[in-house]
């Protein structure tokens, strides 16, 4: 069973997070339970000392002034549950680039000022992803090797790849795209990568393939990602995207 904690200092939003929560997994029938309602960082952490192997957080990042945010809080959470995934709840999107700029791993971003359906839609999307991830490549320990030169590689962990771009300056070059705006070039096809990383990357244009668990939503032919970076949607896949975006 998937085991949830919820954390933000509102206690409304708490609520509702909560009870949109219980209504997916009933409806759904997930093997999933929110076990922790925190209104605090430091009551999340209590909690977790007890309970390491809570699978998924929802985490808001700003607790007002002179308190820890959702970032400090996120790593004193890692520290007492390493493999938590961690999805960040807030009224303000440009908080977002602070949590990726904080060297922060997010599992996602969920913006509380969206209408209650589209907020529950994402609720429903990270519920599903988390329950599947241990089907999908991308789990915490994986690792792409990458050859830069005869004497070179690096290693890239799957769940830090944002996209990958085909190069149009370069023959035969890709660039791996990463969360904390790091980008690696090397020799290679699309096609090639899309087979190697599996069904947890989607090929959305000819020029592009994005990790799913990435994409935040879809608008006027593009796609909103994590770092609220905006890449092209084929016109073929716009109908798929959409569908699982609302799954």
């Amino acid at each position: 069973m998937l085991k949830i904690l919820l954390c933000d200092d509102d206690p409304f939003f708490l609520a509702l997070e909560q009870e949109r929560i219980h209504e997916i997994i009933q409806k759904e029938q997930l093997g999933a339970a929110v076990v922790c309602g925190a209104s605090s960082g430091m009551e999340a952490l209590t909690f977790l000392k007890g309970n390491p192997d809570v699978g998924l957080a929802f985490l808001d990042i700003d607790f007002g002034q002179g308190l820890p945010n959702g970032i400090d809080i996120s790593r004193m959470l890692r520290r007492e549950a390493p493999k938590i995934r961690i999805v960040f709840t807030t009224n303000h999107q440009e908080l977002a680039m602070d949590v990726l700029k904080g060297g922060i791993q997010p599992y996602g971003f969920l913006e509380k000022g969206c209408d209650l359906k589209a907020f529950a839609e994402g609720l429903r999307r990270y519920l599903r992803m988390a329950l599947l991830s241990s089907q999908e490549c991308g789990e915490e320990g994986d690792t792409l090797r990458l050859t830069l030169g005869t004497r070179e590689t690096v290693e890239l962990r799957i769940l830090d790849i944002l996209y990958l771009e085909a190069e149009k300056a370069v023959s035969h070059g890709i660039t791996y795209h990463t969360i904390n705006g790091s980008a690696v070039t090397v020799i290679g096809s699309l096609e090639a990568e899309e087979e190697r990383l599996g069904p947890g990357f989607w090929r959305v244009h000819r020029s592009y393939l994005v990790a799913k668990k990435q994409i935040l939503g879809f608008r006027n032919g593009y796609l909103v990602l994590s770092d609220q970076r905006e890449i092209p949607c084929a016109f073929r896949m716009r109908t798929e995207v959409r569908r699982w975006l609302c799954q």
